[in-house]
This record gives C-alpha cells, structure tokens and sequence, in this order.
C-alpha cells in the first residue's frame, strides 16, 4: 500500500527500520557488486532479485 503524505525524515526512519529488520547485523553496501543479488536479505542480499530482469 502506497500513503501519501509522508516527508523526508519520516521515509528515512522508515527505510532505517527496513533495513535493520532484514538483516539486522547489516548490509556491506557492496552486494551489488559483487554477485549477491539472490542471496536472502539476512546474508547480505537482495532477497532474490534478479539482476538481469528490468522492470
């Protein structure tokens, strides 16, 4: 569900919250790079994202 409305501290703290509740040791920041797309978001993935698909 998409709420409108929200500023930039308010999504910042929410996009916090995400992060630390999917992988709360978390994230290298290099995943990306260095093939961990598919990996689940507790082992420093994308939870399965596929690179190669574009949507």
């Amino acid at each position: 569900m998409i709420r409108e409305g929200y500023n930039i501290k308010e999504i910042k703290e929410g996009v916090i919250k995400w992060f630390k509740f999917t992988n709360p040791s978390g994230y290298s920041g290099d995943g990306c790079y260095i093939g961990n797309c598919e990996k689940p978001f507790a082992k420093n993935g994308c939870g399965g994202m596929n690179p190669d698909i574009i949507r």
